[in-house]
């Protein structure tokens, strides 16, 4: 009997097994640290801040066609704008560019993500990026986008933001602005004019000043303080959002740079924009028997250039015809 109620040596490893495995699930039980559920969907959420770009005030595009400097003529930095190119060239913006970039920044989808360390920064190309997007917003808050590698072999991209610490692989963006040269993003006119910001107009010649537009709550007056048409400033305001380029001057030579910017030092006409944004002037000087080196269709036309003079767009001579204003004109 006392032989029969001897536990043999595999049931005490058996019972021995069991009462540890006992205590280590009582263990586990008392001192797990529960891990809190991971939201994929905010993991994988769009890391572009989308509100940040309803209200911007410029924006710096860099590609492999160049850099271009945009600035917001809307006076509260609504997307829609309109849209000034200052550099490299004073043209105005198409409608739709700016409008596209942010549609395209808002539907960014992420596939996975890397640390933002030296090593990827290299391989994924961000340290010599196809893309860059310097923002400004009204708020004076500077935050950059670079786009690097895009990779054909499962169509995807690899972007950073200068607020995040990650590198996101991400689909393509939908519009292609690695690649958009400056016909892509401007038209042919070459003032981008929002009258909700514009304050003040002024027009001189060689002789000083020879108009100038003043608002003064929802009235225009000329230099004198007298009332301008409202409807007939309206139309002049059209006239000049009307002025268009015939070339846009690009890779110029040491001689003919020096030649433009010669051309630019006495110009006939100075117009200058005072908005919310700031002061900006506008120079048109008269090109007699064309540019050295350059074949033109014409002899004689305007040039435009802006404050910095580094770069300049051709008009015809009868484009510069609302620069001969007078302000008895308006009234």
């Amino acid at each position: 009997m006392k032989a029969f109620l001897r536990p043999t040596l595999s049931s005490v490893l058996v019972i021995s097994f069991a009462l540890i495995l006992l205590f280590l699930g009582l263990f586990a039980e008392v001192f797990e640290s529960h891990t809190p559920e991971v939201d994929l969907a905010q993991i994988y959420a769009n890391p572009v801040p989308v509100v940040e770009l309803q209200s911007l005030k410029s924006l710096r595009i860099t590609n492999k066609q160049g850099n271009f400097l945009l600035e917001n003529t809307h006076p509260e930095g609504k997307v829609e704008g309109p849209w000034q190119m200052v550099e490299p060239q004073s043209l105005k913006v198409k409608d739709d560019v700016l409008p596209k970039i942010v549609d395209a920044l808002k539907v960014i989808r992420v596939r996975n993500f890397h640390l933002l360390e030296p090593i990827n920064i290299t391989s994924f190309s961000l340290d010599n990026p196809t893309l860059t997007l310097n923002f400004l917003t009204t708020k004076d808050k500077a935050f950059e986008i670079k786009v690097g590698l895009i990779n054909p072999i499962d169509n995807s991209a690899y972007l950073s933001l200068s607020s995040q610490n990650q590198i996101y692989q991400i689909d393509p963006l939908e519009i292609t602005l690695e690649s958009y040269d400056i016909s892509q993003l401007v038209e042919s006119r070459v003032l981008a004019l929002n009258t909700e910001s514009l304050m003040s107009l002024e027009i001189y010649s060689s002789n000083g000043l020879e108009a100038k537009l003043l608002k003064k709550e929802d009235q225009w007056v000329d230099q004198n303080g007298l009332v301008l048409e409202t409807a007939k400033v309206k139309k002049y305001f059209e006239r000049l959002e009307d002025l268009k380029s015939f070339s846009i001057l690009s890779n110029l030579t040491g001689p003919q740079q020096e030649f433009m910017e010669s051309a630019m030092a006495t110009p006939v006409y100075t117009l200058k924009l005072i908005s919310a944004q700031g002061v900006r002037s506008y120079f048109f000087s008269e090109v007699k028997n064309g540019i050295p080196g350059m074949s033109l269709s014409r002899n004689q036309f305007f040039a435009l250039s802006s404050d910095e003079k580094k770069s300049f767009v051709l008009l015809e001579s009868d484009q510069i015809r609302p620069l001969n204003l007078k302000s008895s004109d308006l009234k």
